[in-house]
């Protein structure tokens, strides 16, 4: 891959998009609105979900000991020191010292930002956990603190006192956890707006991406062979429901069809968006209409080499129960659920993933919910269903539930994860073409940055060039690690590179069907605007604001 790009390249990618003609929908301008849902260890976790952990500590008297542990409310043990009080509210997947916390989980923000569950961290020293603004003015704030015997809740604190709990003011900084997300407006629910699956080719050469805006409506981004641009309001246009949990998952059919997989908000309905070879928009209710059980939104979808439109969703219903509904070639529908009939173990986390091997072998990646383990289920040549454990099986670590697979072109199944006891390390775990089981930590061996956000994304470049992407949890920082076709691993800071904003882990990449490789990926900074960071078949990279040049609402 290159090392460097230039200003140039990016400004006149962006010119070019604005000079193509892209038919734009106004974008939505309402804030980001998110869900208090439990969370996943090392997961997304808003800000009401933080506070209601930290007071799980509060009013117990538990003894301020650097050497000992106590529980949260799931019997998770956390270091009993301020720290680690700070971990355990975050629901990290360990106990991080102040250190820790500033250099491998946030970023820094400005005091005048604070938000409930961000953390004023002196360094060396000792860290708050902010609970709230007293005042209008922010000049007074109240915070949770363990620096003593017991946790403290202490109110109406000047921002500007010459010490706050007992640490001069000036040596804390004002910092936010990369994987906080904000709670709701009444009523609304908090999605991820882009994910692993989000993007894909028509067979006419079309690229689409799928995103979510602010207020839970499905937007397609479009992307034609001329290089127009063009994006779509679907909820408003085809009348797809506003939808919730998961990311929506994109597909493409044999016969040139393609559309989008969500869950509607409303009730839960595995709901299916999608044009037909004619170029008409529709939308189904999958639920209703084949009995798909209702969804809390992890959800992804996949062509299997017969032709069949295979739709893997976790129930929410049914405490996590993994389904499959399909589409099959001779046009009918059928549901089964692999967790009774295949014994797929309960899934957490993040959306299953999917992949179909060069032997035609088809099935999807989960996180089992009671331990982490990560399982693999799939049905062989001769149709036979199966489950394995992998983490028992091959060693991957327990993860968070943020996968992604894909198939190498040398036939290689490589199935890319988050570790959920490690801090978030990237491991690859591998079936390789001779049938044999590998796994590798890409953190400690290729030097990938402890991840965070949403699922990382694979890509296969028509090179050969294989790899993934994912967020860098100490700045977000768009980070791509890639084999190229000599077989050699690195990985890149595409922040840095090429000047991508940094992201709050929503991303996904596709290769397009002129060669570019193209990375969605959704800005922590700028009100989660959506980017694209290309790779050209030419070789140069090239960075543009979406939701600014071609309208992509924010989310």
């Amino acid at each position: 891959m290159p090392s460097k790009t230039s200003k140039l390249l990016r400004v006149t990618l962006a010119a070019a998009i604005a000079a193509s003609g892209a038919v734009v929908v106004t974008a939505v301008t309402a804030g980001s609105s998110y869900a208090a849902t439990t969370s996943s260890v090392g997961g997304q976790i808003t800000r009401s979900e933080i506070l209601a952990r930290a007071q799980f500590w509060y009013g117990k008297n538990i003894g301020y000991d650097q050497g000992g542990s106590y529980p949260d409310s799931s019997g998770r043990g956390y270091r009993t020191d301020c720290s680690g009080y700070v971990s355990m509210a975050w629901h990290l997947g360990t106990s991080a010292n102040t250190q820790g916390l500033a250099d491998s989980f946030t970023y820094q923000i400005s005091r005048s930002d604070l938000m409930p569950g961000d953390i004023l961290n002196s360094y060396y020293d000792h860290v708050i956990l902010f609970e709230k603004w007293d005042d209008a003015a922010h000049t007074t704030f109240s915070y949770y603190s363990f620096g003593s015997t017991p946790v403290k809740h202490r109110t109406g604190i000047s921002i500007n006192a010459a010490s706050l709990d007992s640490h001069p003011n000036g040596d804390y900084k004002a910092l936010r956890y990369k994987n906080v997300v904000n709670d709701p407006a009444p009523g609304s629910a908090w999605v991820p707006a882009l994910g692993d699956g989000g993007s894909v080719s028509g067979a006419d050469g079309t690229a689409y991406t799928f995103t979510r805006s602010a207020d839970g409506h499905l937007q397609g981004t479009a992307r034609y062979p001329t290089d127009k641009w063009a994006t779509v309001d679907l909820t408003n246009v085809v009348g797809t429901p506003v939808s919730a949990g998961g990311a929506p998952s994109a597909f493409v059919q044999q016969n040139g069809t393609v559309g989008v997989v969500s869950a509607n908000a409303a009730n839960g309905h595995l709901q299916i968006t999608y044009k037909n070879t004619s170029g008409q928009w529709a939308t189904s209710d999958l639920t209703n209409q084949v009995g798909t059980p209702v969804t809390g939104g992890a959800v992804r979808a996949t062509t299997d080499p017969d032709g069949t439109l295979a739709i893997y969703s976790r129930g929410s219903a049914d405490g996590g129960h993994l389904s499959l509904t399909a589409l099959q070639s001779n046009g009918s529908w059928a549901t089964v659920d692999l967790t009774n009939v295949v014994g797929t173990p309960i899934s957490a986390g993040g959306a299953p993933s999917t992949f179909t091997q060069k032997n035609g072998t088809v099935g999807v990646v989960s996180a089992n919910a009671a331990n982490g383990h990560l399982q693999i289920t799939y049905k062989n040549t001769s149709g036979q269903w199966a489950t394995n454990d992998l983490t028992n099986q091959v060693g991957t670590p327990a993860t968070d539930g943020a996968v992604s697979a894909t198939t190498d072109p040398d036939g290689t199944l490589a199935i890319y994860s988050r570790g959920s006891a490690d801090g978030g390390h990237l491991s690859l775990t591998a079936l390789q073409s001779n049938g044999s089981w590998a796994t590798v930590d890409l953190t400690n061996v290729v030097g990938t940055p402890i991840s965070a956000g949403g699922a990382p994304s694979s890509f296969v470049q028509k090179n050969g060039t294989v790899g993934v992407v994912s967020a860098n949890a100490a700045n977000g920082h768009l980070q791509i690690t890639y084999k190229n076709t000599s077989g050699q691993w690195a990985t890149n800071d595409l922040t840095n590179l090429v000047g991508t904003p940094a992201t709050d882990g929503a991303v996904s990449a596709t290769t397009d069907p002129d060669g570019t490789l193209a990375i969605y990926s959704r800005s922590s900074l700028n009100g989660g605007h959506i980017n694209l960071t290309a790779l050209q078949s030419n070789g140069s990279w090239a960075t543009v604001d979406l939701t600014n040049i071609v309208g992509t609402p924010t989310s």
